[in-house]
């Protein structure tokens, strides 16, 4: 399964896993990313995703483990 990701290329690395790199890089200090890597496409694409999400959401979501979460789950 190949995801597109627009304005970043995506190569494998020279260790193995593959990384993303930004074609356009953005500020430092942004709460984003230039460069994301993953073990597998499956763990880039996640990562990729999270570079997509609004700084507030990333940041509940880093709290939360990686886990979104719902009304009920807080209850």
């Amino acid at each position: 399964m190949e995801r597109v990701f627009p304005g970043w290329t995506i190569m494998e690395g020279a260790g193995g896993g593959y990384i993303a790199f930004r074609a356009v890089l953005v500020p430092l200090g942004g709460g984003l990313s230039n460069v994301r890597c993953g073990a597998t496409l499956a763990e880039l694409y996640v990562h990729l995703e999270q570079e997509g999400c609004p700084p507030a959401m990333r940041a509940s979501r880093r709290q939360l483990g990686g886990k979104a979460s719902s009304a009920r789950s807080r209850r």
